[in-house]
C-alpha cells in the first residue's frame, strides 16, 4: 500500500553560528562580529549559541535593502 502523504521539507527553527555564517557567506569570526554590531538575537542552549531562522531571514532581508 502506497502512502498518500506528500514528503515535506522541514525548515530548521534554529541555526548554529557556523551554519548561519555559511548561509550568509561570511567566516564564523566575521559573522560573530556582525552579530555583535547589528545586535542579532542569539539564544544560548547549553554551551552552544543559536540564531532563530526568522531572525536570520529578517537580517538577510534588511541587508539586501541596504545593498540596493
Amino acid at each position: 500500500m502506497k502512502s498518500l502523504i506528500a514528503p515535506t521539507t522541514t525548515k530548521k527553527t534554529f541555526l548554529d553560528i557556523p551554519n548561519a555564517a555559511g548561509l550568509a557567506g561570511f567566516s564564523v569570526r566575521h559573522f560573530r562580529r556582525i552579530i555583535e554590531d547589528e545586535r542579532i538575537r542569539v539564544l544560548e542552549i547549553g554551551r552552544k549559541f543559536f540564531i532563530l531562522t526568522a531572525d536570520f531571514d529578517k537580517w538577510q532581508m534588511s541587508n539586501q535593502r541596504k545593498a540596493s
